[in-house]
């Protein structure tokens, strides 16, 4: 039996059109036909994105011509080439969405992500997807770079040109996993454990101490090396896409990209966010990457890969992210819980968190999270915000219950250790025993209050132990329960709240607001109204419902609160003020001397 290869050459096929040009070569004993598959998603971004829609103009041809192509479904293609050991496979693929998880062609850089770029070879044994691939990245000018943390094979093989730059990729979930931009890069360096690192920026003109960048970069790195006990690679890479509007990241094994707003970076608090970006795509190294939930092994590229676990995953990473720049000491312990008030105040403000749980928000992220609609606040809670508060909470819990001896700390290190570095998946039904083997401690209550519930969550008895109060800041004056949206200057409904006055009064998403009480109202004017007004207070409303008018009267609610915000109980006891200084690092004692 011959040796199997795969091959990939990818270059810019048209800047102007958006075009990447992919080639496929593959070698070997081939099954008549050869069955090629594109994924539907990537991992790390709970969607089926249907990437074989941007997939053009296949072709194949073997060492005597063209063969025949035959798509047999959404995402498969069928070659049939007549006992061919060597086919070439040409295809072009749209890529002009400038996110994370899809593929960007400009006149300034190319990027792209392995689930939306490369069509392979499919058998029902996965032999193919466990073969090495050799990836060929041609530079379309001599002064443009590649970034990708795929390993390059150097000396170049014979005959590859200059402009083209080879690296080699273990299998196909190690070429998926390392997204590849070639461009007019910035590239900012350093090293940490020995092994090292670089941020590669792109992207609009950002003005912002870089020095900076990489000093509180390097002490988030390290911060979490500290944490799960070293660095499980030999590079990492940071890909920082520089676009307005921009905020998201998606992590790799050894890279994560990175969409950040320049107007954001250039603020505090925007600079203080896109730190905690680094460190959640980063802390993801271990929590998903290598640590997985049982449902997302092995991936399955052509389907939906379900897990009730993303709560503890992506919420728990969510809870690291802002926990771990704290303990790096890039903020204070007052900045973190402004933080942590503020993830509160947004939860509560969600009235799906009394329908669904978050397991079940975990096991219908496919369908949920990524597809939101004008109903979706009422009907699902996100497991990345309710599963960071949630795990504040377990933290808490769990240093109460056994006596400060334990955290949430070490069950993350625990599954690194026991799932992790050993490749094994968490057990997805028995996460409370889990724990318990990681810390002595029996959390079954909790978790089926916390995390397979809709209860309410008790912040107060919990906050309480860390010799904390969280307190709802009044609101103002009173609301109709809608979140509005501005149309050329039209008030148009959003989404109506569970509950609200709006419901009651018959108003719904799609509505446009015209007047209140007979009097023409815009977005401004109205919401001075409703600060101006008493709950139970009846208005009238004039709206357009598909180009028809109509009226409604009804009762005003109060307003919600206007956030939250914690505050240290002078009567904290001394164990609670330890524990507050456990949780979140030197200097929390401020938080009781700045009274």
């Amino acid at each position: 039996m011959s040796t199997r290869s795969i091959a990939y050459s990818v270059s810019v096929g048209s800047a102007s059109q958006h075009l990447l040009h992919v080639t496929l070569t593959v070698r070997g004993d081939l099954p008549e036909p050869l069955n090629l598959e594109m994924p539907v998603w990537t991992p790390g971004s709970y969607l089926v994105r249907e990437y074989s829609r941007h997939v053009q103009s296949l072709r194949a041809e073997s060492a005597t011509g063209p063969v025949g192509v035959r798509k047999v479904s959404k995402n498969r293609w069928a070659i049939a080439h007549g006992g061919a050991d060597r086919l070439t496979i040409d295809y072009e693929v749209y890529a002009h969405d400038l996110t994370v998880r899809t593929n960007h062609v400009s006149d300034s850089h190319a990027y792209w992500n392995g689930a939306a770029t490369y069509v392979r070879p499919v058998e029902a044994d996965g032999s193919w997807d466990r073969l090495p691939v050799e990836v060929r990245v041609v530079r379309p000018h001599a002064l443009w770079s590649v970034a990708t943390s795929l390993e390059p094979v150097v000396p170049a093989p014979d005959g590859a040109p200059s402009d083209v730059s080879v690296f080699r990729a273990r299998d196909f979930d190690d070429l998926v996993d390392c997204p590849i931009d070639v461009g007019r890069h910035e590239r900012l360096e350093f090293t940490v454990r020995d092994k090292p690192h670089a941020i590669v920026l792109w992207g609009a003109r950002a003005r912002f101490d870089r020095e900076r960048l990489v000093r509180d970069v390097r002490a988030i790195v390290e911060a979490e090396a500290e944490f799960f006990g070293g660095l499980p690679y030999d590079h990492y890479l940071f890909l920082m896409h520089l676009a307005k509007g921009g905020r998201g990241g998606l992590e790799h094994c050894t890279s994560c990209s990175l969409l950040v707003s320049p107007e954001s970076i250039e603020t505090p608090e925007g600079y203080d966010d896109v730190l905690s970006l680094f460190a959640h795509e980063f802390f993801h190294l271990w929590q998903i990457k290598r640590t997985k939930p049982e449902g997302l092994v092995p991936f399955d590229y052509g389907r939906e890969n379900y897990t009730r676990m993303l709560w503890l995953f992506e919420g728990g990473t969510s809870y690291y992210d802002w926990l771990l720049i704290r303990r790096a000491g890039l903020v204070d312990a007052r900045s973190y819980l402004k933080h942590l008030a503020s993830e509160i105040a947004r939860l509560e403000e969600t009235p799906g968190r009394e329908v669904q749980s978050l397991e079940d928000a975990s096991f219908d992220a496919w369908i949920k999270l990524y597809r939101p609609d004008e109903n979706s606040s009422n009907s699902t809670v996100s497991y990345y915000l309710k599963g960071e508060v949630v795990c504040a909470l377990l933290d808490l819990e769990i240093r109460v219950r056994s006596k400060g001896a334990r955290s949430l700390d070490d069950v993350l290190r625990h599954l690194w250790r026991e799932y992790g570095s050993t490749g094994r998946g968490v057990p997805e039904s028995s996460i409370e025993a889990v724990i318990a083997a990681a810390t002595d401690v029996d959390v079954a209550d909790l978790i089926d209050t916390l995390v397979r519930s809709t209860s309410a969550l008790p912040y107060d008895r919990v906050f309480a132990h860390a010799g904390l109060s969280m307190r709802a800041r009044p609101g103002r004056g009173t609301a109709l329960g809608v979140r509005l949206r501005n149309d050329n200057g039209r008030v148009m409904i959003a989404s109506v709240l569970r509950g609200s006055a709006a419901e009651r009064g018959g108003l719904a998403a799609g509505d446009e607001i015209i007047a209140v009480d007979g009097r023409r109202v815009d977005e401004s004017s109205l919401r001075e109204q409703l600060k101006h007004r008493e709950p139970e207070e009846k208005i009238d409303v004039m709206y357009s419902r598909r180009d028809e008018i109509g009226s409604t009267t009804l009762a005003l609610a109060a307003s919600p609160p206007d956030g939250y915000e914690f505050t240290a109980n002078v009567d904290a006891s001394a164990a609670a003020r330890s524990l507050a200084g456990e949780w979140l690092g030197t200097g929390a004692e401020a938080l009781w001397s700045a009274r």
